[in-house]
């Protein structure tokens, strides 16, 4: 973690349980979703805004961990108020659930603070999870897990899971009440699809064209895919959209394709000359899963050091994609690789290789677009079966 973010972990919570005392203090009935970051609200999002739709009265906490989720959303009109999480220390999350008394607390994925947990089974809250994966590698299966074991076993009402494979592992260490339920992201991202949206800018660079997109790039080995791409074909256009808005990884990468790249802020205000791009930047928060449609491929970054982010964002727009080599553990990665949309790779020769035939054999981008946004299509509903068993 930088140290500019880590900066807004700290700033971020100064009077923070002030603040949430000033806005929920004595407040009844509040549901409290909480995401760690911006690719867990995605999860969450869909939820949500579906809990909006059905209490249009009601009200709703989210709180985000990290400083990238939170700065992105901070005003998000769906819900009532937007605040950090405090620091899990047990003088900070008594007092938290002191002041917001929720009626529910959803958590996404696996948000496993000891003193937040601890203080939900002490006060028999209503807590549910979503979109929960595990695999047999997860640190949740490993001698090292067996606290998290424990929360997972005696703090949740409800465990919702994306997959089979994590139904049974977590039924194996004990876990009740655990649901396949699949992954609302496919309900979001088939919805952002459907809206009509454009970016002027990103049409201009274009010219109308489709794109390689490389999306939540994580590390330089997410960057050597673009870099190594762009070099062996400095005639087609790449998009990328970095997880992190560091300035070092962006310059890396325009230094490395010989000076074709620049950032998408520095055409905002009328500057020319954006069209002689080849890869362009884009150095803004929050807007890629819109700039997914104009890709005819794309590029997922994280797999190279974690698991890829969100393949089916890119896959609802009929784009084959690409991730590095740790996908295992995400279902929606592996059911693609599975079906012949997606490819893992380990390094820039594979992912040359890789773009090389998609763009030379036009049949066979057609075939993986078709099987990726049917993939999408045919595992929609997510949202409803969550809906029905934490609210109905």
């Amino acid at each position: 973690m930088n140290w500019e973010k880590t900066k807004k972990l700290i700033v971020g919570r100064k009077g923070l349980l002030q603040q949430l005392e000033a806005a929920c203090g004595g407040v009844e009935g509040i549901i409290w979703f909480h995401v760690a970051s911006l690719g867990e609200f995605e999860e969450a999002r869909p939820v949500i805004e579906a809990a909006r739709e059905r209490y249009p009265q009601g009200k709703i906490l989210l709180t985000f961990f990290s400083p990238n989720g939170y700065e992105a959303r901070k005003d998000w009109p769906v819900v009532d108020w937007v605040f950090y999480l405090p620091f899990d220390t047990r003088r900070n999350m008594r007092r938290f659930f002191d002041i917001v008394r929720p009626s529910k607390a959803i958590f996404t994925i696996g948000e496993l603070w000891p003193h937040m947990m601890r203080e939900i089974r002490r006060r028999g809250i209503d807590a549910s999870i979503m979109s929960v994966r595990v695999s047999e590698k997860s640190s949740l299966m490993g001698w090292l897990g067996y606290r998290r074991r424990d929360f997972f076993r005696t703090c949740y009402r409800h465990v919702l899971v994306q997959d089979k494979t994590s139904k049974n592992l977590l039924e194996s260490i004990g876990v009740q009440n655990v649901t396949q339920v699949g992954d609302p992201r496919i309900d979001r991202v088939l919805k952002t699809a459907s809206e009509p949206w454009s970016n002027a800018l990103v049409e201009q660079w274009s010219g109308g064209e489709k794109v390689l997109v490389s999306g939540c790039t994580h590390s330089f080995h997410d960057e050597d895919l673009v870099i190594a791409i762009a070099n062996a074909h400095p005639d087609r256009k790449i998009m990328v959209v970095p997880k992190e808005m560091n300035p070092e990884p962006m310059q890396r990468i325009i230094s490395l394709v010989g000076g074709r790249g620049d950032l998408y802020s520095h055409f905002e205000h009328g500057e020319s000359g954006i069209e002689k791009v080849q890869v362009l930047i884009v150095d803004k928060v929050g807007m890629l899963s819109r700039l997914y449609r104009y890709g005819y491929a794309a590029m997922v970054g994280a797999g190279f050091v974690f698991v890829p982010h969100s393949v089916v964002e890119p896959a609802v727009y009929g784009q084959p994609v690409l991730f590095g080599p740790k996908y295992q553990r995400e279902p929606n990665c592996a059911a693609l690789v599975r079906l012949g949309a997606a490819t893992s790779v380990n390094g820039p020769e594979e992912a040359v290789a890789w773009f090389d035939y998609l763009t030379t054999h036009p049949e066979e981008l057609q075939r993986q677009s078709k099987i990726a946004s049917d993939y999408c299509r045919a595992n929609a509903g997510a949202t409803d079966a969550i809906m029905h068993i934490l609210f109905d």
